[in-house]
């Protein structure tokens, strides 16, 4: 598949979080909430001619959308961006940019909520019965990676959060933790009754 038409690329997204899902859809979320009304927000600082706040956003938007694997938009950016920076209007194909701009926060909006709804499957399934050895081996393991403040992958971490059946409160506390490279404040949530 040609990259520069991919709408939402998650592998590439997930390449440049080292594999942390949760922190890939967080921003891809925080991408949507931004960039909802970018083309209302461009269409407004083109109009009042305040062209270096039009070229900012747009050049914003195409650094963003590089970085997070929105391929398709990145690209068609760029004649946006051309246009603002060298012209002082909107390209004559704009609308086509904005069908592009909306179809990709129609997209991500599905991924995310699929990925939401994902979490409460897997928070549901954390509830299975727990084999102690396997739980006690999986602590030791958690607890020796955390005091050694090794990065822990969000398949590994999830594995043993699953193998020790930790209530779904005290998995998200430690997760979060994990991801905010907190390790004193997830060990003591794991260690906490």
């Amino acid at each position: 598949m040609d990259k520069s038409t991919t709408l939402v690329d998650i592998e590439f997204g997930l390449s440049q979080l080292s594999g942390n899902k949760k922190l890939l859809f967080t921003l891809l979320g925080k991408f949507t909430d931004e960039y909802r009304t970018l083309d209302t927000d461009l269409q407004g600082l083109v109009e009042s001619q305040q062209y270096d706040d039009a070229y900012s956003l747009i050049h914003t938007l195409k650094g963003v959308t590089g970085n997070l694997g929105l391929f398709a938009l990145h690209n068609a950016s760029k004649p946006v961006e051309s246009a603002i920076r060298n012209d002082k209007e909107l390209p004559n194909d704009y609308s086509s940019f904005v069908v592009l701009l909306n179809e990709t926060v129609s997209n991500i909006d599905t991924l995310t909520a699929e990925s939401t709804s994902d979490n409460s499957a897997n928070a549901k399934a954390s509830n299975a019965p727990v084999n102690s050895a396997a739980a006690e081996r999986a602590r030791k393991q958690l607890t020796s990676a955390l005091k050694a403040s090794e990065f822990i992958s969000q398949s590994t971490l999830e594995e043993w959060l699953s193998a020790m059946g930790i209530e779904n409160e005290k998995r998200e506390a430690i997760i979060d933790a994990v991801d905010e490279l907190d390790y004193e404040e997830a060990l003591s949530e794991l260690d906490a009754k």
